[in-house]
């Protein structure tokens, strides 16, 4: 039997209405922050995703490759990172008055191994707001994304904040060659998943010295926060850059977040993050990894072409919150169902089922003209909760009877009066 690709899943009816639930969640509060939804196509140009300085080498080789006909070479990539395409179209269009705010919902891909909460095709929400410095504009994507999480029901979680400039200071300081910046970095990014030993390890076969390499993990240590920033503060960047950070956490305490904190050993692993950064943990679903990650990229769209814009946004990942939040209440995929007594009613019962639809009801009917025991069992198999019996003697008053499938009650009900009967019920 065929089965969905590998990493991939199908979404039947009940699972995706929990989703879609979701979905809506998250649209409603980022669209009570101000930002507009948008929808980019699925695939861009691998000149565009393979970009110096983008999103990675890392991130790079996990691009789903697709062939271009004219030449037979790769031309295309199904895009990994939704932030990339709204670079382009920022870059494209210098005539767009900012600050832009805008927001996604929507299905990406990767070409990696697959666990739980990641996938090769995967869901993510998220927002970008392009064109202001300030750092309020990175407190509110703070909040917005505090306010989601809540409005989706993850309860107890933390927000962990850094800066790309001081994780350079503290290269910098530990005394990391700079062209192995990047290699230190992108060991540290796994701290969580690996532990020290495994990060030191990568971090020494980079070519990276010994004594270096101590000196970055100790700073990196989150117990050793509050030590590391007063050994920061003679550096004149890195103090500047603690100092924003203060001011991005009381603002974003202004507008609500009681659970953000500093935390060196955030470093992010996408190429493009320039400031400030951050990641989200649910407590309790460590193994999870960030479930809503993001920071400032102030030089992205300038490299796609555009003038020089300021830029801050986040990342929401669906599927890992899925892994942890509640289940829905019983699904049914429509309201009402009407029960047809006898074959020569089909009609009015097709008709009757056309008013409660027109009405705003989900409705459903027999098709195959099974017996009223069979019509029920479907019935309670698809957890229907209302039956509309439509039988003769009824239909001669212009009435039908409404079952409540849960406590078995009945009632004769004017087609009139219906809907008002099952909206109520």
């Amino acid at each position: 039997m065929f089965q969905p690709p590998k990493g991939t899943r199908d979404f039947l009816p009940a699972e995706w209405a929990r989703r879609r639930a979701y979905f809506e969640k998250a649209r409603a509060v980022l669209e009570r922050y101000g930002y507009g939804e948008v929808m980019t196509p699925a695939i861009e140009t691998l000149q565009l995703l393979e970009a110096k300085g983008a999103i990675g080498g890392e991130a790079v080789k996990d691009v789903f490759r697709i062939l271009d006909k004219g030449t037979g070479k790769p031309g295309y990539g199904l895009i990994f990172d939704p932030t990339v395409p709204i670079a382009r179209i920022i870059a494209a269009d210098r005539s767009m008055k900012k600050p832009v705010k805008w927001f996604y919902v929507r299905p990406m891909w990767r070409y990696e191994q697959f666990k739980v909460g990641r996938y090769r095709e995967f869901w993510q929400a998220g927002a970008e707001l392009i064109g202001s410095p300030s750092p309020m504009a990175d407190a509110e994507i703070l909040s917005a994304t505090y306010d989601v999480l809540k409005a989706l029901g993850v309860k107890n979680f933390s927000m962990q904040v850094n800066s790309r400039r001081i994780i350079e200071s503290l290269a910098r300081l530990s005394g990391i060659p700079k062209e192995k910046w990047m290699d230190a970095f992108k060991a540290v990014d796994k701290l969580e998943k690996v532990g020290r030993a495994e990060v030191g390890g990568e971090m020494k076969r980079a070519g990276i010295p010994d004594d270096s390499i101590e000196k970055f993990l100790n700073y990196a240590d989150r117990r050793n926060v509050n030590k590391a920033i007063k050994e920061l503060s003679d550096d004149i960047d890195a103090a500047e850059q603690i100092g924003e950070l203060r001011e991005i956490l009381r603002l974003a305490k202004l507008m609500g977040v009681d659970n953000a904190e500093i935390d060196f050993s955030i470093i992010r692993g996408l190429d493009y993050y320039t400031g400030f950064i951050f990641e989200t943990i649910v407590k309790g679903q460590e193994k999870l990894g960030s479930v809503a990650s993001g920071g400032r990229y102030d030089k992205l769209i300038e490299l796609y072409g555009g003038q020089p814009t300021p830029a801050t946004g986040v990342g929401i990942g669906i599927d890992r919150m899925m892994e942890i939040l509640p289940e829905p209440k019983e699904y049914s995929q429509a309201k009402a169902y009407v029960v047809c007594v006898y074959d020569n009613l089909g009609e009015k019962a097709l008709e009757v089922a056309q008013l409660l639809r027109k009405s705003g009801v989900s409705t459903d009917l027999d098709y195959n003209k099974r017996d009223l025991k069979k019509q029920f069992e479907f019935m309670n198999a698809q957890k229907i909760p209302y039956a509309v019996i439509v039988g003769p003697k009824e239909l001669k008053k212009n009435s039908v009877v409404l079952r409540d499938m849960k406590s078995g009650k009945e009632k004769v009900v004017k087609l009139s009066q219906l809907v008002k009967a099952i909206e109520i019920s």
